[in-house]
């Protein structure tokens, strides 16, 4: 049996020096990893609770949309109907909520305001293609005339109505 070249002999002992100095490392950097993923991933589960009817409670001004009476109360309402399309986990959503509640109770009689969790009704959700959140919607005569996205203001509601 021939003895290696110094090159192959050489590159033998980079190869070990770099696989045992990977070993030295690959352990603890898996260890830190999985710890940081861990952090992550419980940090993340810790979101609000949200805001239910039955949190709600009797005071609220707009009406709670769902996929069933999203027809009724939206398609074939008399009135404009400005809905709030909102996700529970959507900061600007719940930050935005005493603003609808304080409009809708506003423009009572003249137009209505209706709130839709998009995560509680897939069937509106998809067929008015809400991927942004919130996104407020103006229907009239069943139609959409109008979409916004993101938090607003009280007057910013007001003119949104007017236009």
């Amino acid at each position: 049996m021939s003895r290696p070249t110094p090159f192959v002999a050489e590159a033998a002992k980079a190869f070990d020096a770099a696989s045992q100095y990977r070993n030295t490392w690959c352990v603890p950097l898996r260890i830190t990893s999985a710890f940081l993923f861990l952090a992550a991933f419980i940090s993340g589960c810790q979101r609000p609770t949200p805001q239910t009817d039955a949190n709600a409670g009797d005071h609220s001004s707009a009406i709670q949309l769902t996929d069933d009476n999203f027809q009724s109360e939206v398609i074939e309402s008399d009135l404009p109907v400005l809905v709030d399309m909102w996700a529970p986990w959507c900061g600007p959503c719940i930050e935005m909520k005493p603003t609808i509640e304080e409009f809708a109770a506003e423009i009572k009689g003249t137009a209505k305001v209706g709130a839709l969790n998009v995560d509680e009704n897939p069937f509106v959700t998809e067929k008015y293609e809400i991927d942004k959140y919130p996104t407020l919607i103006l229907f009239e005569g069943g139609v959409e005339v109008k979409r916004v996205y993101g938090k607003k203001t009280l007057e910013q509601l007001r003119v949104i109505l007017s236009d």
